[in-house]
């Protein structure tokens, strides 16, 4: 299984882990699949995949139109298709990130001499989608289609004993009903919380 993070090669910088690509990577690793996460477009021409994955977040990456063609080909995300993404089926969705996916990048990095600091998103966090969703329905926001902010995961879902921190992807965290008992029960985990913006 090849899995491609769009940004992470279409884009000059890209400083944070596509949290897709992370599910993809353990629901398969899990059905005892290799995977492999692709770090050049080249890759994709030297090696036969029994499926390629690629997912894009920013509308103004760039993709070759060779690999669009690519039989073998699936892809998402709002890079692709802005509000009209199609779903993950729910047991990709609510699959463990696997967070060693991006490993073989950030040793390139390193070697390439970026600061650690830079590549904390990669190596440092637990990433995750607590709650999703926003009732402002701004026309110019990805989530317009949503009336409320609902639950989508537990802690459990995410949470790796080797991560210090955690960044929530959240969209509208504090307008959950319910957002007290969710920081509390990430505070009786013992973890820094970020609520990345």
């Amino acid at each position: 299984i090849a899995i491609i993070d769009s940004d992470l090669l279409g884009r000059k910088s890209q400083r944070f882990p596509n949290l897709v690509c992370m599910k993809l990577s353990h629901y398969y690793k899990t059905s005892n699949d290799e995977v492999r996460l692709i770090l050049n477009w080249n890759e994709l021409k030297n090696t036969t995949y029994d499926k390629i994955f690629m997912s894009k977040v920013f509308s103004d990456t760039e993709v070759p139109n060779w690999v669009m063609e690519l039989d073998n080909l699936e892809y998402g995300g709002t890079g692709f298709f802005y509000d009209k993404a199609p779903q993950l089926p729910y047991e990709i969705e609510h699959s463990k990130p696997d967070y060693n996916l991006y490993n073989e990048f950030v040793k390139q990095q390193i070697a390439l001499g970026e600061s650690k600091t830079k590549l904390k998103y990669y190596t440092d966090y637990m990433i995750a989608y607590y709650t999703k969703g926003c009732f402002r329905k701004c026309g110019f926001c990805v989530n317009k289609n949503y009336s409320k902010v609902e639950n989508h995961s537990e802690v459990e879902e995410w949470w790796d004993d080797s991560k210090k921190k955690i960044c929530l992807l959240d969209d509208n965290f504090l307008v959950y009903p319910n957002w007290k008992e969710k920081l509390q029960k990430l505070k009786s985990m013992k973890s820094n919380i970020e609520l990345y913006k």
